[in-house]
């Protein structure tokens, strides 16, 4: 039986976790071996906006021990990570290089919405149970030092999820000097973050009824189920009494306190207390039946990212859906009419599978393919006159689960030069992330949108069925239509023009009226 062996260095904001996974096709992924090194590195990132070299120093030690710890256990490949600590710490590219000089190890500095896709992925390798609890609405509060994700799925799909700046490092830092003036901490806490729990609420949730939450993340989800006799992580659930009863042994302790009683450092005590108090504020706004505390951490998210992409399992997740369905409800929230939406989807895959030895984009190209053509039209919800700036603007400050800045940064421009001229690249480089590949990457899922767009330009959903097939130099586009398609034909030209000039293919349109 091949079995795989991956080591996983997560760089967190207070400390720094080598985890070495075993994965089979028979036995799943199993963590053999955990290391762990307490490291305040969000520290001097979320007080002073740096990470001080001294810090940076320790870190490298701390890497290059793991780093002899993996060649031991000679493991098939090695992922170092990263998440708010350094992605938010403005020195963050001398950090790395460091790093990389000291270690050899290329560290992959994931955004928020990478991050916590990879920590539910994390809870969703226990299949069963996570499968089971998304049919009814379940929302995940995924905590760490420097920001809490709130995600909610119903009926098998994500919903929506949204990001709130209150993780327990950040929080602590942050109400350091006022902490100092007061007795009822817990109070002072609770002001700080009600206001934003109440207002995802009401924003947010739509009125549904939630009945489940998971809590993920954060070291406090192994010290709420501390039954050692119970390891497992499936039957860790509580009852919103049986949470209270907890919390109501942390609330009112001072660190020393929670330090001794229950056998961690100061460090964590002093994060305890923040962490208990926002996942009890969310709960309290929730009112969930059943609280689960599976203890997972992003290093099995991406260990099973990591199966998953060489088939070393299969997932019984679609976690390419919730990436599209999250997009269709910001499309929703934004007032975008969903029949305009499918027929475009319809039309769009079909060229796009028929052109892929083209473009050569692949599945995660279609994907992007797809989420764009959700989010085509967002922008007409501030301006009518300013679509594709508005668009663009929407899409960037929505963070789409699943997606890195940069994915999410190629959706925003092909939707916004869905009505501008495409500049050229020389020109587009100097306001934009993009190199030449993303570039281009952008250019054909424009082309693709700007085609499939004017195909149903009256919203009337004419298309009923659509085959596309490559003749040469051409791409012959056969619809069959339920309605005279007289409009559509007469816009279809300048977009035909594009389309050839992106992908040196000509489209030609093939009309059948059926009804």
């Amino acid at each position: 039986m091949a079995v795989t062996t991956i080591g996983i260095i997560d760089i967190g904001s207070y400390d720094v976790t080598l985890e070495i996974f075993q994965i089979s096709r028979k036995d799943g992924i199993h963590c053999i071996d955990r290391l762990q090194r307490r490291l305040e590195i969000g520290r001097g990132t979320f007080s002073t906006g740096r990470i001080p070299m001294e810090m940076v120093d320790e870190l490298c030690t701390v890497l290059q021990d793991f780093v002899r710890v993996t060649a031991e256990y000679r493991v098939d490949a090695v992922r170092a990570l990263a998440t708010s600590a350094i992605r938010e710490a403005e020195n963050d590219l001398f950090v790395l290089g460091k790093i990389r000089q000291m270690t050899g190890l290329d560290v992959q500095v994931l955004s928020n919405s990478e991050q916590r896709f990879l920590s539910y992925k994390a809870i969703a390798s226990v299949e069963g149970v996570f499968h089971k609890m998304i049919q009814d609405g379940t929302v995940i509060i995924d905590l760490d030092g420097g920001s809490c994700q709130v995600s909610m799925f119903d009926k098998g799909e994500l919903y929506t999820t949204q990001n709130l700046r209150m993780g327990s490092l950040r929080l602590r830092e942050r109400l350091n000097e006022a902490s100092a003036k007061t007795s009822d901490y817990e109070e002072l806490v609770s002001q700080m973050i009600t206001y934003d729990v109440a207002s995802f609420k009401k924003m947010y949730l739509n009125n549904h009824k939630i009945k489940n939450v998971i809590f993920s993340g954060d070291f406090i989800t192994e010290m709420i189920f501390r039954d050692k006799k119970n390891q497992d992580r499936s039957t860790r659930v509580l009852s919103r009494e049986q949470f209270e009863k907890w919390y109501r042994k942390i609330s009112g302790k001072s660190v020393t306190e929670l330090a001794i009683e229950n056998s961690i450092p100061t460090e964590y005590a002093s994060l305890l207390r923040p962490s208990a108090i926002v996942y009890h504020t969310c709960v309290e706004a929730l009112e969930p039946e059943i609280i689960w505390t599976p203890g997972m951490h992003i290093s099995r998210g991406l260990a099973y990212d990591y199966a998953e992409r060489k088939d070393l399992i299969t997932a019984r997740h679609d976690f390419n859906n919730d990436i599209v369905t999250c997009a269709r409800h910001i499309a929703k929230r934004y007032g975008q009419g969903k029949p305009h939406i499918d027929n475009m989807d319809m039309t769009g895959c079909e060229i796009f599978d028929e052109m892929k030895k083209i473009h050569g984009l692949g599945k995660r190209g279609r994907l992007l393919l797809r989420v764009a053509i959700m989010l085509h039209d967002v922008g007409k919800y501030i301006s009518f006159n300013l679509i594709g700036e508005s668009s663009y603007n929407i899409i960037m400050a929505n963070e789409i689960i699943g997606l890195s800045h940069a994915e999410r940064e190629i959706i925003a421009l092909a939707v916004k030069y869905l009505t501008e001229p495409l500049p050229q690249y020389d020109d587009l480089v100097l306001e934009t992330s993009l190199d030449e590949k993303r570039y281009l990457e952008v250019a054909a899922l424009t082309a693709i949108i700007r085609y499939v767009n004017a195909l149903d330009r009256g919203h009337l959903q004419k298309v009923q069925a659509i085959r596309a097939e490559r003749k040469g130099q051409e791409l012959v586009i056969h619809v069959e239509v339920n309605r005279r398609y007289d409009l559509e034909k007469g816009m279809i030209s300048q977009e035909t023009e594009f389309f050839h000039e992106v992908f040196g293919i000509r489209p030609v349109l093939k009309v059948k009226r059926i009804m």
